[in-house]
This record gives structure tokens, sequence and C-alpha cells, in this order.
């Protein structure tokens, strides 16, 4: 009698295995963010953010744009809240993700927390990668 044994790593069955050959679905059980830097977000004493303010929450999610001609930071990654600029990745933090932008990943940021210190907008922000 000959012993039929799976000696593949994943147990799977053939249905499942039929339905991922044929490309049926959008099964991605890879897919989560990643963290990749927690920091304060630069530059917001130099904008106007006080009617922008009451609008975030915690764990409000802030895209993240690249600025490679900003005169000031060649790696630049400008934060924003919905469409308004809110501020920046420090520029002694983000070479690693800027390059990363570059190749084509996504990132973004949450809200942890936020405070006013005088002019200044203390944001508290995690960035994920995205991909």
């Amino acid at each position: 009698m000959t012993e039929n044994k799976n000696t593949s790593l994943i147990k799977s069955s053939p249905g499942l295995l039929k339905l991922l050959h044929e490309n049926n679905t959008t099964l991605d059980v890879f897919r989560r963010e990643m963290l990749a830097l927690s920091c304060l977000v630069a530059g917001t004493s130099f904008l106007s953010l006080q009617q922008t303010e009451p609008k975030m929450t915690e764990n409000t999610v802030f895209d993240l744009k690249r600025e490679p001609k900003n005169k000031f930071d060649k790696k630049a990654i400008a934060i924003y809240f919905q469409k308004e600029k809110i501020g920046y990745v420090p520029k002694e933090k983000n070479e690693v993700i800027a390059n990363l932008m570059d190749a084509g990943k996504k990132f973004s940021a949450k809200l942890i927390s936020k405070q006013w210190e005088g002019n200044w907008l203390k944001l508290d922000v995690e960035v994920y990668l995205n991909d």
C-alpha cells in the first residue's frame, strides 16, 4: 500500500488553489500597514492652522507627498490634511521614506496627539508604509 503524504509547507484545499490560480479574487493576505516612523510634524508654526486644527481628531489619517523641488530640502515630504498642507516630516528623519516614495512606495501618517504651544501646533504622528 502506498502512503500519500502531503509534504507542502502550507495545507490548502484544491478549491482554494483553483480560485487563486484562476485569479478570480483580490485576496491579499499580506497587506497591512507597517509603522515606519514616529515624529512631530515640522513647520506647523509657519502655517495658519487655527481653522483646520479643530477638524483633526486622534487617528486622523494624513496624506504624504514628496516635494523634490523644495528649496530647503530635496528630500522634503509634505503632510496634508484633506487638501491643506499642515507641515512636513522632519528633515533629519525623512531620507529613507523619501527614497522609498521615489521608488513608488505609498505612505500615510496617523495623528496620535495634538496640542497648541503658542503659535505652534504640536502634532505627534506615526508614519506608515501602506503597501
